[in-house]
């Protein structure tokens, strides 16, 4: 058995199984879309910065401002909640579920998301026709 230097082994950050050697580098617009998206699943947030959730085909990353390090990541998120939620309770879940994902999928440790609750929807009633109005 031959003894080999500790500088002599390949690192296991640089170096995959199949010994081809690089990075994964992710940018801070990569980072911010997992958080968004992940938030969108949330049964209770209407909105996140200005721009509505359910059937919004804008910028996840939108209303989500990212500190993005080598192995750690911060989030200040803006969202609006659905009226009659428990704040607390969807601020719980949201760290949550962005954290897992960023976790997951970037690889990164989330080490801090700042919630600020910048609106509560509350639902309109259906406005009545002369259609439906009823004649007494």
């Amino acid at each position: 058995m031959t003894n080999k230097k500790k500088s002599d082994q390949p690192s296991p950050e640089t170096t995959n199984p199949s010994g081809i050697r690089g990075e994964v580098n992710l940018t801070t617009d990569v980072v911010s879309t997992l958080a968004g998206l992940a938030a969108r699943e949330i049964d209770g947030i209407h909105s996140i910065g200005q721009s509505r959730i359910l059937g919004s085909k804008g910028s996840p990353m939108r209303g989500i401002v990212t500190e993005l390090g080598k192995s750690q990541v911060a989030f200040d998120i803006e969202i609006v909640t659905e009226y009659g939620r428990d704040i607390r309770a969807l601020a719980k879940l949201l760290r949550e579920r962005i954290a897992l994902d960023v976790r997951e999928m970037a690889g990164r440790e989330v080490v801090e998301i700042n919630i600020n609750v910048i609106g509560i929807h509350v639902p309109t009633e259906k406005p009545v026709t002369n259609n439906e109005r009823r004649i007494n």
